[in-house]
């Protein structure tokens, strides 16, 4: 069975707080449900995948080589100046639709350039959401069909979602993909913790700031979904209970 990855960048995490007139109202995690609802209809698996984060987008294309058959790409702002993720583009050799929930050439001057566009195969833009569903048709239609999947989108053409088993394989697998990112992320921020602990040690200044601490642990609880809110402000002390005792071993070496 094909595998559609569905790419969303920067600031696409805040959909349903960001600017409805641009971008609706429905979350990140709606828009994810549309696509995988549409994948069964389609016959096609889908991943989904988000990130704040150039390094980590282009990463993903990159290990996505050999595994992903088609994908759809909102690069967020990153679409309007990064060289990198259109060079990844580009080597990867996948058909990359790119979609907007907007559309960039009816907005700002400088949204209306796509570095990426050249690279992609189609752009839709200006639908919403339903701009998704139209990227994964095309892809399946026309650009991930081969001589003996004529008739992809037959309805015959249903995905094995027979058994607890399966299902919970894929789940297992999309898991698998997210900690690798995380952990990619944890090692950067480590490395910047180093770098801050020993800014902190020559200029004799404290290892625990309360109103930072306390500061960051407001702007975790209000960047997820409010269900998670709870959850990743305790992810968050932990790690910055590791941060202060990291940033302690450098001083006492």
């Amino acid at each position: 069975m094909k595998t559609i990855l569905i790419m969303n960048g920067p600031n696409l995490s805040m959909l349903g707080k960001r600017d409805p007139k641009h971008y609706g109202s429905g979350t990140l995690s709606d828009l994810e449900n549309a696509c995988i609802n549409k994948g069964i209809e389609l016959g096609v698996k889908v991943q989904c995948f988000q990130s704040e984060s150039e390094s980590a987008i282009i990463r993903k294309l990159h290990t996505s080589m050999g595994v992903i058959d088609g994908i759809v790409l909102n690069a967020g702002a990153y679409t309007h100046y990064s060289i990198a993720i259109r060079d990844a583009i580009e080597l990867i050799r996948i058909p990359v639709i790119e979609v907007h929930l907007s559309d960039i050439h009816n907005r700002e001057d400088f949204r209306n350039t796509s570095v990426i566009e050249a690279v992609c195969v189609e752009q839709v833009c200006g639908m919403g959401v339903k701009g998704y569903l139209v990227a994964m048709e095309k892809l399946v239609g026309k650009y991930m069909t081969d001589d003996s999947s004529v008739n992809a989108l037959s309805d015959a053409a249903v995905p094995d979602t027979s058994t607890p088993e399966a299902l919970l394989g894929e789940e297992r697998k999309a898991l698998n993909e997210i900690d690798k990112e995380i952990f990619v992320l944890f090692e950067r921020r480590m490395k910047h913790i180093d770098r801050i602990a020993k800014i902190k040690a020559e200029a004799g200044m404290p290892t625990q700031v309360p109103s930072r601490e306390a500061e960051i642990l407001e702007r975790v609880g209000n960047s997820v979904e409010e269900q998670y809110s709870s959850a990743a402000q305790a992810l968050m002390q932990e790690l910055l209970r590791l941060s202060r005792e990291r940033q302690n071993e450098i001083n006492k070496g």
